[in-house]
């Protein structure tokens, strides 16, 4: 059997993207491993009830922003609280598209998709 760890994204910038995990998902660091020899610097984001985590891995000294492409995978989150932490969101001005179900999309300061879908789907 196969189970399921982790998923990785790439980012400029490890402590905005850390701020933004925390303050728009609640997710928070759980590791971090350093990897000079690759030029790496890796933190684990996780939600604290499961233990699938979100890995942002930074380019030591890159400046340049990633290019994403025109088929951006996205990731999928679940929110118990929906229509709170969508009404978030919508505040902070980061939902830019919604299905006629209410499921919605935000992005992350790289531009990674992440889609909200609520508790029961």
């Amino acid at each position: 059997m196969i189970t399921m760890k982790h998923v990785c994204v790439h980012v400029l910038d490890l402590d905005r993207s850390i701020a933004f995990y925390r303050d728009a998902l609640g997710l928070t660091p759980q590791r971090t491993v350093d990897m000079p020899d690759r030029g790496w610097q890796l933190v684990f984001l996780g939600d604290g009830v499961t233990g699938f985590q979100l890995e942002l891995c930074q380019e030591t000294g890159r400046t340049q922003p990633y290019v994403l492409g025109d088929d951006t995978p996205h990731v999928a989150l679940v929110a118990q609280d929906f229509e709170e932490t969508k009404a978030k969101h919508q505040t902070m001005g980061l939902v830019f598209d919604e299905l006629a179900s209410g499921i919605y999309f935000i992005k992350d300061p790289d531009g990674h998709i992440l889609e909200i879908l609520p508790e029961k789907r």
